[in-house]
């Protein structure tokens, strides 16, 4: 909580994957993937409470071994390919009632975010006014290593403004609920950008993607306490 308000975070974790089946439950360091997800909230000094959000029973039993509440299962057309994220905030809303000030949405598929970038991310948000704040993180590789490939197939390096793009990592969103259910959306006009290393701003997706997550976690992750 920040003064008087009241701030809740989702965690989406449906089952169904196309490309990393049941990535959400699958083991990362010694623990299932959405686990790390759930003790960073943990480490939260802002969040006033939590929700699961998922259509598996694997991920709803992790949350109970780690004391969260009881997830809120999804009905099943909120469990396709094609869910929306938004559409599972507003189930989510729905289900918990009561006024939230900020919604925080933490994909299980950034483990390596802390509770540190949750809260710096909540009170990026709170003191700017923003409708929103999303997290990003610069691009991977510097920029003489970008260019451009014309139709022919030629290539001219540089050309891009690489000073300030950047990429929407996925690990941290923050909303004003109002507002991101009229928009649909977190980017709505006025957004703002929580920056964050590549490292901890790991999305996985895929194998490989998943692989690298591994690699990059730290050691200590390995031993949760």
């Amino acid at each position: 909580m920040i003064g008087d308000r009241r701030i809740l975070a989702i965690v989406p974790a449906r089952g169904g994957s196309q490309r990393l089946l049941a990535k959400n439950a699958r083991l990362l360091a010694g623990r299932p993937m959405v686990a790390w997800t759930l003790e960073a909230a943990r480490g939260s000094v802002l969040i006033d409470h939590l929700v699961v959000s998922t259509d598996d029973p694997a991920v709803a039993e992790t949350a109970a071994e780690m004391g969260w509440p009881p997830p809120f299962m999804r009905p099943d057309h909120l469990s396709g390919a094609t869910a929306s994220v938004i559409d599972a905030i507003e189930h989510a809303l729905d289900q918990v009632g009561g006024r939230w000030d900020y919604v925080v949405l933490l994909q299980p598929t950034s483990p390596l975010r802390t509770a540190s970038d949750i809260d710096q991310a909540i009170r990026l948000c709170d003191e700017t006014g923003a409708p929103a704040v999303i997290g990003v993180s610069p691009l991977p590789k510097p920029p003489s290593f970008y260019g451009r490939v014309d139709a022919a197939g030629g290539y001219t390096p540089g050309g891009v403004d690489l000073e300030r793009t950047v990429v929407i990592n996925g690990a941290v969103y923050v909303g004003r609920p109002e507002i991101l259910m009229r928009d649909r959306t977190f980017q709505s006009k006025g957004v703002r950008a929580y920056s964050m290393p590549v490292e901890r701003g790991w999305d996985v997706d895929t194998p490989a993607e998943f692989a690298v997550c591994e690699a990059l976690f730290p050691f200590q992750a390995v031993e949760p306490t």
